[in-house]
């Protein structure tokens, strides 16, 4: 039987299919020292490699790449290995092949069971409402959490189907933006390795951090979740007693008029103090940005502040009319945020601003 020597182009052009095999799972950034590389092994561990330009970058990876081989029958290994086709290879066959073999899963159950870790930045209130939806389901907030990135994963991957990834991103973003509050805080969500490492592939596929986009992820599985709109339900009966409501009426009846100039500003509505009155005055249905903005001002909670500005639509006055002929006419409806905005028949330019606050 014939051997097949090996050549040097045939070990060239096996390292090029080799790392066009790996691309979806590397990193490149520009930096002072050259071209950075940050690549995700299957073990969860990345490695770092820099170069003065792309041939020093490659040749640093793969000496990288190799020292992480087992060291037996390596040379039989790589002369046996098969050619790849970049262009074959899928995402799903991808993550398949950078998670652990089955023989390694087989040697140790604890490796099975490791959980890796999702470093996340999220509004307080957020990650409050997490716990709140873990204590109903009687589990660990780690495993809400978990359960929760999971559910969003998966109808991400769903809606990309019929919305552009642009799209549906600021979608999940202004979620995340509309919890209360400003303050936010670092956690930790703690998954098995194949969650993790498909959380890290998206996010790097649509340019975004691991962070951010589990943030965005979470946002969006919360906003959907039957145990979250009943934890919301529960809280909204408990704290809108009539005392709360009478407080809020309070504040915001402070704030109404002259005031109303230096509000406007803070809740995103620049120097319209007119509007700015009519959602003080509870005629206009304002944007959820906007209402989360107004009670992050007024330092009321966003329930007790909706029904407050409901209240005072009703109480409204009535206008006096003495005319033989006509009756006086009374808004029956608060006035939808693009109706409002028309009629007040601003520029171009800033009508377009405010009317892109309801997106």
């Amino acid at each position: 039987m014939k051997t097949h020597i090996l050549q040097t182009t045939d070990y060239l052009k096996g390292c090029a299919n080799f790392l066009a095999y790996l691309k979806p799972f590397m990193h490149l950034q520009e930096t002072p020292q050259g071209i950075e590389c940050e690549m995700t092994l299957a073990n969860g561990h990345s490695v770092i490699v820099t170069g003065k330009d792309e041939p020093n970058l490659l040749l640093s990876l793969m000496s990288v790449l190799v020292k992480q081989l087992p060291d037996a029958q390596f040379g039989k290994q790589l002369a046996m290995a098969p050619v790849i086709d970049p262009a074959s290879v899928n995402e799903q066959s991808l993550e398949a092949t950078m998670q652990p073999s089955t023989t390694t899963q087989d040697t140790s159950e604890r490796s099975q069971a490791k959980r890796l870790q999702i470093g996340v930045t999220t509004k307080v209130s957020q990650h409050e409402l997490v716990k709140k939806v873990a204590k109903k389901r009687g589990v660990s907030v780690s495993i809400a959490a978990r359960d929760l990135l999971q559910d969003g994963l998966d109808r991400f991957d769903h809606e990309l189907l019929t919305v552009s990834p642009s799209e549906l991103l600021a979608n999940y973003e202004r979620k995340a933006n509309d919890y209360e509050g400003a303050e936010t805080e670092n956690w930790i969500i703690r998954a098995d390795r194949r969650l993790v490492m498909k959380t890290r592939l998206r996010a790097g596929e649509y340019e975004r951090s691991l962070s951010s986009f589990a943030n965005f992820i979470l946002a969006n599985a919360l906003s959907i979740c039957p145990v979250a709109d009943a934890v919301l339900a529960e809280s909204s009966q408990a704290m809108l007693s009539d005392d709360a409501v009478a407080e809020a009426l309070k504040v915001i009846e402070q704030s109404v008029g002259v005031k109303a100039r230096t509000l406007a500003p803070q809740i995103g509505l620049g120097e319209q103090r007119g509007l700015t009155n009519m959602i003080l005055g509870g005629t206009v249905q304002a944007p959820a940005r906007v209402l989360a903005k107004l009670s992050s001002v007024l330092k009321l909670p966003l329930d007790v502040l909706s029904v407050a500005l409901e209240r005072r639509f009703a109480a409204q006055p009535v206008p006096s009319f003495k005319a033989t002929e006509g009756k006086p006419t009374v808004q029956a409806e608060r006035k939808a945020w693009s109706v409002a905005v028309r009629e007040l028949q601003l520029p171009t330019e800033e009508q377009e601003r405010l009317l892109e606050l309801e997106g």
